[in-house]
């Protein structure tokens, strides 16, 4: 007589039901689980925590599947986990044993209460076990900025998610494990740059340790820091500041050298949260007393104090004074040869001193100093190293200076490649590379290419970051300036206000980035020809810099040019000439007399000295621009293009044709070289030249 067939388990129905059904699937080469599987896992869980996702747990039966042979001894050999499949598939199989129906001596798990606590037991302890693979083998690549580490790290975020969720919400886990985890996903939700998730992981994380740590545990206090770094990230600038104020509160209860190490460090970052603020001068504070804890520690010529002073360098070079931040740097190279640091850890120090150098316009120089850093970092990493990118980035900029633009698309492309095989297509520093891309077409009169490059980073952007956000002003403001050079003026200014509104939420009134968008914005008055609207504008551009640098800052001096150009178009021509000529001094005593960002201003007053009928002073003029301009970006640029288009209208006025038509032809060439199509400046030198054959005195200027 055949035996009665047994009872079928719970997990054996639900597979039957979902081959029935004919959704039963076999587990996917990333080893999610079958339909059935997820079904059994939803009737045990609910669905929320299983639905769709890779499963947290899951129960085979009543059989366990005893994985610890995999690992065996693994607390005892942390050194020797590599991130590989075998470690892979056991740290999950650990994951879903969680619920099991453990046979001993033939007895049912579920027959006594007592067994439910063993099942609780092992299901705590294959969790535990489970996760200090997890955690380990992320904390072996944390630091790491390897491009093999990152690709591993963005593999494992995804398990980090199912482990804080089930820490959170099965085990109701609080505690170090919990927290540590939680920075682990975080830092993996960055490198997706998933800023907003990142910085609530951490928050949380926050959370957490407030309610179980000592005041002063310095695992809060790296969960502070790790806040405040993302927060800065979300351009949450004063949000930033009051957690690293948290820090520094906590470090300063602490005694020992090593505190006060990490509080000169958190003093860097305090410090350069408010120089983005604006409070230029606090900044200032905050970093000599960085540098007088670490003077204190470790003496004058030491490295550690080498941060500080590059710090104190470039927050110099923002406030106007290139020269002193100059010897700032130059007395760090000093430090750092004196100790032999080898010339791969000199780039950071060679990448400050190349954007002084660009700061004192001396361009070439600074080339081949980012030239040099990316050699010798391609030499030392190879050509996926994220650092890299970031070198041929700076570099692009120089050539855009130089007006060297396919030279700076090239850079840019590459740099698009590096960070986009590294971080995904859809990380916010991809969006920054968008932007720069479209900086350098939009230069070479490439105005779709350009947009399309704006919209793109723009769809990113909004994906990252909060609807205030500082890149996304500035992407904003690069469209605009896109709509402004095509015509679509009314466009343009909708889009600047809609930027000074973002900007005036950020950093208030009394901000760098608001007196930049004030001057853009006039820029778009002045062409819808409301002038004197304009004016006032330029006027409060100007005064908000005033308060910031003070009166002797190279940006006054760009705000009097600006004004002497509103007035000229008003026709105030006397006030033009008195805002024109103080620029110029200004310009002058700080720069001297050769200095690249002379041109503009010598530029608007060959302009007015023509039509004003000056022509030999506009003459005189417009040459010494030429000189400067041709010895510091060379004559292909197109500052020399314009300079040359004006000095031909000069020579008009003077009757001398021939020279006039030569002049206006070698711009047009050179004009017709850098952009593209039908560009205003290509049609504008077009226009001169036809007026060539009229008689002087018939054309308008």
């Amino acid at each position: 007589m055949a035996e009665p067939p047994r009872p079928k388990t719970p997990a054996e129905k639900a597979k039957e039901a979902a081959q029935m059904s004919g959704s039963i699937e076999k587990p996917g080469i990333d080893g999610r689980n079958s339909a059935a599987d997820r079904v059994v896992e939803a009737n045990l869980y609910g669905n929320h925590l299983v639905a769709g996702e890779v499963p947290i747990m899951r129960r085979e039966g009543s059989v366990v599947v005893n994985v610890e042979d995999t690992l065996r001894s693994f607390e005892d050999e942390v050194d020797s986990i590599t991130f590989n499949n075998s470690v892979h598939n056991a740290m999950r199989k650990f994951a879903r044993n969680a619920v099991l129906r453990k046979v001993k001596g033939g007895q049912s798990s579920s027959s006594a209460p007592d067994t439910v606590s063993q099942q609780r037991k092992l299901q705590l302890q294959q969790f535990v076990q489970a996760t200090k693979v997890l955690l380990l083998t992320y904390e072996k690549v944390y630091e790491s900025k390897e491009p093999t580490d990152l690709a591993m790290k963005r593999m494992l975020g995804p398990q980090l998610q199912y482990f804080v969720n089930c820490m959170l919400t099965k085990f109701n886990f609080k505690n170090r494990v919990s927290v540590r985890a939680l920075k682990f996903y975080a830092d993996s939700l960055l490198l997706l740059g998933e800023l907003v998730k990142a910085e609530e992981a951490l928050e949380t994380a926050q959370n957490i340790a407030f309610q179980c740590f000592n005041p002063t545990d310095l695992d809060l206090f790296d969960i502070l820091r790790d806040r405040a770094n993302v927060l800065a990230r979300l351009g949450q600038k004063e949000e930033t500041a009051g957690v690293l104020e948290q820090c520094i509160t906590i470090i300063e209860q602490l005694d020992g050298e090593d505190m006060l190490s990490k509080e000169s460090e958190l003093l860097n970052e305090l410090a350069q949260v408010h120089g983005n603020i604006g409070n230029l001068n606090y900044a200032n504070n905050l970093l000599q007393r960085s540098l007088s804890i670490r003077e204190s520690l470790h003496g004058s010529m030491s490295l550690e104090i080498c941060d500080t002073l590059s710090r104190l360098a470039m927050l110099r070079n923002k406030m106007g004074e290139p020269n002193q931040a100059h010897s700032q740097l130059q007395r760090v190279m000093r430090i750092q040869e004196r100790h032999d640091v080898p010339r791969h850890q000199f780039s950071g120090t060679l990448c400050n001193m190349a954007a002084v150098n660009a700061a004192l316009g001396d361009h070439e120089k600074s080339k081949v100093l980012y030239q040099s850093v990316l050699a010798t970092q391609e030499r030392q990493y190879g050509q996926w190293y994220p650092e890299i990118a970031t070198s041929l980035s700076n570099l692009a900029m120089v050539h855009m200076a130089l007006g060297e633009y396919e030279e700076a698309k090239d850079c840019l492309e590459r740099t698009h490649k590096i960070r986009s095989r590294v971080y995904g297509k859809k990380h916010p520093l991809v969006a920054s590379t968008l932007t720069n891309l479209a900086s350098v077409v939009y230069t070479m009169g490439d105005m779709k290419g350009a947009m399309k490059f704006n919209e793109d980073a723009l769809e990113i952007q909004k994906a990252c970051y909060p609807d205030a956000h500082p890149l996304v002003a500035v992407t904003l403001k690069n469209m605009a300036m896109i709509e402004n050079s095509t015509g679509n003026l009314d466009k343009a200014k909708s889009l600047y206000e809609r930027v000074l509104q973002m900007e005036e939420l950020i950093y208030g009134e009394l901000h760098p980035a608001v007196a930049s968008t004030l001057n853009n914005l006039a820029d778009t008055v002045l062409e819808q020809g409301e002038t004197a609207k304009a004016a006032v504008l330029f006027q409060r551009a100007m005064e908000t810099n005033e308060i910031v640098f003070g009166k002797d800052h190279p940006d006054i001096a760009r705000n009097l040019n600006n004004l002497g150009r509103a007035f000229k178009e008003m026709g105030d021509y006397d006030g033009a000439k008195s805002k024109l000529m103080l620029s110029l001094q200004m310009k002058e005593k700080r720069y001297g007399e050769d200095h690249i960002n002379l041109v503009p201003t010598l530029m608007n007053l060959g302009d007015l000295f023509n039509l004003t009928k000056q022509p030999q002073r506009a003459k005189d003029v417009l040459t010494r621009g030429l000189k400067i301009s041709e010895k510091k970006v060379g004559m292909k640029h197109p500052d020399s293009a314009k300079l040359l288009r004006l000095l031909g209208n000069s020579f008009y006025l003077m009757g001398d044709l021939a020279t006039s038509e030569k002049l206006l032809n070698k711009s047009l060439d050179i004009l017709e070289g850098v952009y593209e199509g039908d560009h205003p400046y290509v049609l504008a030198t077009r226009a001169d030249l036809g007026a060539c054959s009229r008689p002087v005195g018939a054309r308008v200027f």
